[in-house]
């Protein structure tokens, strides 16, 4: 055991290499290290949310209870690189990026943030007028924060990508913000 003067040093990923190669070993078919300055925010994703979702104001991880356009586009500024993940459609986005998200953290990460592709569906029905029960497993999806997937994909190489329906069964984006 070491002394309580040691500062002990995270155990860091070295490379963006072993980012990806742990996103694939979970199942993802692409992985990507990407800056979040390639990133697309837009205002009318939400609008999509309100007018067009049946989850809007029912999940605690969907608009209005999200951070929104300005917020989300502020706290991607404090991160530099993100890592974009793309699964197979039958495939648990959400519970890949949390657990990447997890495994980040303990590796010296500290700030690592998921965003998943699908609405929560751990609870039936959302606790929206309490606390989350699952607060350690629930994150928001991309859209909800105000990211739009379909340029933030088209700009990041995976224009193939683009037909995705964000929100819907099929959509198979994840991300993890990294330090």
């Amino acid at each position: 055991m070491a002394p309580d003067n040691v500062i002990r040093i995270p155990k860091r990923i070295s490379s963006n290499q072993e980012l990806i190669k742990e996103a694939l070993d979970l199942g993802c078919m692409k992985a990507k290290v990407v800056l979040t300055e390639t990133i697309s925010m837009a205002h009318w994703v939400k609008l999509h949310c309100q007018f067009g979702c049946s989850k809007y104001s029912k999940l605690l991880t969907c608009p209005p209870f999200t951070p929104d356009c300005d917020e989300m586009a502020e706290i991607i500024q404090e991160y530099k690189k993100a890592l974009l993940i793309n699964t197979a459609p039958n495939t648990n986005v959400q519970e890949i990026v949390v657990r990447l998200e997890n495994s980040f953290k303990k590796k010296g990460f500290s700030k690592a943030f998921a965003l998943g592709a699908k609405p929560c569906d751990l609870c039936d029905p959302c606790t929206v007028s309490t606390f989350c029960q699952y607060p350690e497993k629930a994150r928001p999806t991309l859209q909800a924060c105000g990211i739009d997937v379909v340029a933030t994909v088209d700009k990041n190489g995976w224009a193939d990508l683009v037909l995705n329906k964000p929100c819907s069964e099929s959509h198979t984006i994840g991300m993890v913000l990294l330090g």
